[in-house]
């Protein structure tokens, strides 16, 4: 970084630098998803929220769709975040765009950061693998249906 009386001074090593963003980052992320959302003390002494918790619905789960790409030999992937809920690998859903139904289609694969998994969970960001090409689009919500 510097010298300093006579002696470089090294900079805080990239490990050390990523460990202590991944701790804050797990705490901020922890906050949310409890409902207490960072909150901070007005002038008056009245607690602000700092950011809105994410919803944790029991009654409908929703994924935000950000990117679709179309992967050869294994279909439609639609990458975004878990709004609510949780969806698992094989889960029947449907595309809403303008809370309109656009196309159903199952879940046949949910891949985050290069590895496979069975289920995301709320404020994760993932892939998900669907079995149709369909017409999907960025903004569109990814619900899962109800089952029976």
């Amino acid at each position: 970084m510097g010298w300093l009386f006579g002696r470089k001074r090294d900079s805080d090593d990239a490990n050390e630098v990523l460990r202590r963003y991944n701790d804050a980052e797990a705490a901020r992320l922890a906050a949310m998803t409890s409902g207490a959302a960072g909150e901070t003390e007005s002038g008056d002494g009245t607690p602000v929220p700092a950011s809105t918790p994410l919803s944790v619905s029991s009654g409908s789960t929703e994924f935000l769709v950000e990117d679709v790409f179309t992967i050869t030999g294994r279909g439609t992937v639609a990458t975004g975040t878990v709004r609510s809920g949780v969806l698992r690998v094989d889960d029947d859903i449907v595309v809403l765009r303008d809370s309109a139904p656009q196309a159903r289609t199952r879940i046949t694969g949910i891949e985050m950061f290069r590895k496979h998994v069975d289920e995301v969970a709320v404020g994760e960001l993932a892939g998900l693998v669907l079995r149709e090409k369909i017409a999907i689009a960025r903004g569109d919500v990814i619900r899962r249906t109800s089952s029976g």
